[in-house]
């Protein structure tokens, strides 16, 4: 009993440097490479990964599919009419709305009288009905209006009423109407339209919050079970700890980058049978900078979780050790997809923050060539000296047993 108490006195006060040998003999720059692989490994087998890959693939399938559903029935309104001139009053509402470029389609649904429009409407059988009132037209809705129906038909019924006046009097429409025309000057007409800026920067700062929590939190809960159950201990007298990190980070980073390719290839594939070639086209000059973005932004928040992980003892400590590291890049996520104007200039220069910002402006065309260069430059810079120091806390930390560590407590710890 007294050599086991020596024994486990041992492990838990003795310093990093001490369990730690040199690396193997051969080629010790590969040892990172195998970790890599093993971590990739591990992950291709994790039934959480996976299930959370599915699940957002499922996600991106869905919301294509139900914009497309949408998108077929937002425009087709369903017309209750009695008598024969209801019919060719939508059938100019429909003409009146292509010529405009809107994409709207009327359908007559026939009733006997008035009153079964009327009741067919209150029952909630059909949104809108078309009366005809001596020489002019009522809809008939039920709780609100139909503003297709309003403004189409409207517009239908005042041209009708436009030319049986010109008639009356002996002119024409034409004259009637005559510098009544209001065109439409598109200033930038080959910029990104605003919405599509606004749903590329969401996405972009969606997929990188989402792969950055679950990932991370994967790493660090992944570290803490290792260090649970002494298996570091036996990693440890193989190779040396900086490049067991390096092989966590590289190869949970890889994983990463896989699943945003293959979402993207997805959202890419589903856009484009939905007709949206035009905005891919808008969109496709940030893809690869985002991923380029995203790809050093994941890198370091490995890094960070892996800290996290080393600081922990238990698994129960790993919600209160990696919680602010989530906090901050919810807050990344938030902001990026919010700000504009100056701010969001400056936020695209700041690591991090920029893997959001800077790709939504790419979209936008607000950039010289030089900016994005220059962001990604700086996330590269601060992003490596992040790791550096995310490396010096990890080495002297991981081999600690005793109870959770703060970071100002792992730094005083001896090599």
């Amino acid at each position: 009993m007294t050599d086991m108490m020596i024994r486990e006195t041992t492990v838990e006060t003795a310093p990093p440097a001490a369990v730690q040998p040199p690396a193997p003999a051969g080629k010790p720059e590969s040892v990172w490479l195998v970790v890599a692989l093993r971590e990739m490994a591990v992950k291709l087998r994790n039934r959480g990964f996976l299930i959370s890959t599915a699940a957002t693939l499922a996600l991106i399938l869905g919301a294509l599919g139900l914009q497309v559903y949408l998108g077929s029935v937002a425009n087709k309104v369903d017309v209750a009419v009695t008598g024969a001139q209801g019919p060719e009053l939508l059938r100019q509402a429909v003409a009146a709305a292509s010529a405009a470029g809107e994409d709207v389609k009327f359908t007559a649904k026939p009733y006997d009288s008035p009153d079964a429009v009327r009741a067919a409407v209150s029952a909630g059988d059909i949104e809108v009905g078309l009366l005809p009132a001596g020489d002019s037209w009522t809809l008939v809705g039920k709780t609100d209006r139909n503003s297709l129906a309003s403004t189409w038909i409207g517009a239908a019924a005042a041209q009708n009423a436009l030319q049986r006046n010109a008639t009356a009097a002996g002119t024409t429409t034409a004259q009637l109407s005559q510098g009544a025309e209001v065109g439409y000057q598109l200033l930038a007409p080959s910029d990104t339209p605003r919405a599509v800026v606004m749903a590329a920067t969401y996405v972009f700062g969606f997929l990188f919050y989402l792969a950055a929590v679950l990932l991370g939190v994967a790493l660090a809960t992944s570290i803490v079970e290792e260090k649970q159950n002494r298996v570091v201990e036996i990693i440890a007298s193989s190779i040396r700890l900086r490049d067991l990190l390096i092989g966590k980070i590289v190869g949970n980073t890889v994983m990463a980058l896989g699943q945003i390719v293959l979402l993207a290839a997805f959202g890419v594939a589903g856009s484009l049978a939905m007709g949206e070639s035009e905005a891919l086209r808008q969109i496709a000059p940030a893809l690869g900078w985002f991923i380029a973005f995203y790809a050093v932004g994941i890198a370091v928040l490995a890094c960070i979780y892996a800290v996290a992980g080393a600081i922990s003892s238990r698994v129960e400590d790993i919600q209160s050790s990696t919680t602010p590291v989530s906090l901050i890049v919810a807050l990344v996520f938030i902001a990026g997809i919010s700000v504009s104007g100056p701010v969001r200039e400056i936020l695209s220069f700041i690591p991090l923050a920029s893997t959001i910002t800077m790709p939504g402006r790419i979209v936008a065309g607000e950039v010289a060539w030089w900016e994005p260069v220059a962001a990604l430059t700086a996330s590269v810079v601060v992003g490596s000296l992040i790791i550096l120091a995310g490396e010096r806390i990890y080495r002297r930390a991981l081999m600690q047993t005793g109870g959770k560590l703060t970071i100002r407590q792992a730094l005083k710890l001896a090599e």
